[in-house]
């Protein structure tokens, strides 16, 4: 989800959220659209797809069961 909102993928309102509180300090930001009930469920669903880029490489990380195992109670 945050590689498609960094890269700019389906919106460019994190960087007018940024620009409205940072750079320009006005706190307006100029959403698109302007308010939540016209977000349809499509473009959220987008958000959390696979990044479609033949170059993107997912980060792997460990799975937590290994570190279960080093955590022991000390009672």
């Amino acid at each position: 989800m945050v590689c498609h909102v960094m890269r700019g993928d389906f919106s460019r309102d994190f960087f007018e959220g940024c620009r409205a509180i940072l750079v320009d300090k006005d706190r307006n930001p100029k959403w698109m659209p302007p308010t939540l009930d016209q977000v349809h469920d499509g473009v959220v669903g987008k958000y959390f797809s696979k990044v479609d880029d033949p170059e993107w490489e997912d980060l792997n990380l460990p799975t937590r069961s290994s570190h279960e195992r080093r955590i022991v109670p000390k009672l």
